[in-house]
């Protein structure tokens, strides 16, 4: 009864976000975060308790899930420490030290009762305590409220906590939700109210570049900041099969408008492209087409003409965002065939997977339209384009699982080794990225032609993130992979039969 009774409250949160009232008591979340701040030098992954073994465990035993202890700890504090543990740190894109842990769990007041219930979410998870999930949705429920009246009062001075708390809010969905749709949907809601938040202050004003490069970013780190945002929206809205909205090209075209004079404008056009690729798919998937016919023969020019497209950004994305492949010693199974991306920028090693992904996408169009229109293919689609249409999905898969380490650290690795894997970045997001990586790595492995060693690495790192970090979200992608698998096992074993019937 309990549960019926907050799910109607987070759906009447939803409703209010622009509502006012009194602010809500966050004191409970700051003693948890200073508590939480000081635990991690305590499990921290360079302690001896989290160093790689010498032998290689099996994958089941590749996270022995250390859950924050309970004694001492109250349920805020092990929500609070298990979010800075598993969420937080040890990602490609996190704080580093001590000292910028406590730095960011004080900036971060106002986001504390999301990042507690991420982190409580995260633990009913893995521990299938229900009373952990009720907390977890009651922080959940407050963070709405709060974020509602942070955005209402607008307040330049709270700009990061908002654009956090939402953002935050949208990485709760993905860990809390069961089903991919339902959890993209929702996750979406929360996106682009981190575009609207962005949206309403820029032009940002300047920020110190990083160390090495970042110069570009600097200058634009507003129009960066709502690109990633749109780009992540382009997999709820394809996986829902909803029309993008207006306010997705305008945001888009103000962005190409603060970057034209940059090679970086290129990610723009990029995402005008994957836009165009959503709108194709869904005429596939609601008109009723016949083979041979000049509607079918248009549609599949469309969709070469698309990939024409994509292969020269592919040439621009090069220049803007460069990138080197490397390869050394490092496990299998956190290092696809030991080699590894090295980019110049965080922001470019997601626009280089998004950009994988889609382009899968159109390629995997392409090969659709070779199977199940062999008339209209043949008129249009020379043996040349067919071989190449294969070799690109091949290509563009394994990059996306060399460029995991970029994105993403195995647990398994030593903390020390994983610097090599880093670029520079603005930092402090830490998994915010990792549910478009698992998206794009489900695709990867399940591409059609990509060897059966793309779909086994890409399910167990969604399988080892499940294991980690307790996100549904890795959960319910690895069983659509097995279900993947399974039909095209059924399928083949079909063929097999039919084949040894007709000798």
């Amino acid at each position: 009864m309990f549960r019926d009774e907050s799910s109607k409250v987070i759906q009447k949160a939803h409703a209010q976000w622009g509502s006012s009232g009194s602010p809500i008591d966050v004191s409970g979340s700051t003693a948890a975060s200073s508590s939480s701040a000081s635990a991690w030098a305590n499990e921290s992954p360079g302690g001896s308790s989290d160093s790689s073994s010498s032998s290689t465990p099996s994958p089941q035993d590749i996270v022995s899930a250390r859950l924050p202890k309970k004694v001492g700890l109250s349920l805020e504090q092990q929500g609070m420490q298990f979010y800075i543990n598993r969420y937080l740190m040890n990602h490609p894109d996190s704080p580093r030290t001590h000292d910028q842990v406590a730095a960011y769990c004080a900036a971060a007041d106002t986001t504390q009762n999301v990042m507690i219930a991420i982190g409580l979410a995260g633990l009913s998870n893995l521990q299938g305590d229900k009373n952990l999930n009720l907390v977890a949705r009651s922080r959940y429920v407050s963070a709405l409220k709060h974020t509602g009246q942070l955005i209402a009062a607008n307040d330049p001075a709270s700009f990061v906590a908002r654009v956090r708390s939402v953002v935050s809010l949208a990485l709760f969905e993905v860990v809390q939700g069961k089903g991919p749709k339902s959890t993209v949907s929702s996750a979406s809601t929360h996106i682009n109210g981190a575009v609207a938040v962005l949206r309403s202050v820029l032009p940002l004003p300047p920020a110190p570049a990083p160390a090495a490069g970042g110069g570009a970013y600097n200058q634009n780190r507003g129009a960066y900041g709502i690109l990633m945002l749109l780009f992540t929206m382009l997999i709820p809205y394809q996986t829902t099969d909803t029309p993008l909205p207006s306010a997705f090209f305008e945001t888009l075209k103000f962005c190409r408008y603060m970057m034209h004079t940059l090679p970086e404008s290129c990610a723009c056009d990029h995402a005008f492209a994957s836009a165009r690729l959503l709108q194709l798919m869904a005429i596939v998937d609601h008109t009723v087409l016949t083979d041979g016919r000049p509607a079918t023969d248009d549609l599949i020019q469309q969709f070469l003409s698309l990939e024409d497209t994509f292969d020269a950004l592919e040439g621009t994305h090069r220049k803007a965002f460069p990138y080197l492949e490397k390869q050394g010693d490092c496990p299998p199974e956190a290092v696809f065939h030991g080699k590894w991306h090295v980019y110049d920028m965080i922001w470019g090693a997601r626009i280089w997977s998004h950009y994988r992904w889609a382009r899968i996408l159109v390629n995997q169009g392409i090969a659709k339209f070779i199977t199940d229109y062999p008339i209209s293919s043949s008129k249009t689609i020379s043996t040349s384009r067919r071989t190449q249409c294969y070799a690109t999905i091949d290509r563009m898969a394994r990059d996306i699982l060399i460029s995991t380490p970029s994105h993403w650290h195995h647990p398994m690795l030593d903390p020390q080794d994983t610097l090599k894997f880093e670029s520079n970045g603005p930092g402090s997001s830490g998994a915010v990225g990792l549910p478009s990586l698992l998206w794009h790595l489900m695709v990867a492995g399940c591409a059609p032609g990509v060897p059966l060693e793309y779909w086994s690495w890409a399910h167990n790192v969604l399988q080892v993130v499940w294991k980690q970090l307790g996100m549904q979200h890795a959960l319910a992608l690895s069983k659509i992979m097995e279900e993947h698998r399974a039909k095209l096992d059924k399928e083949a074993t079909g063929q097999k039969f039919k084949l040894e019937v007709e000798d």
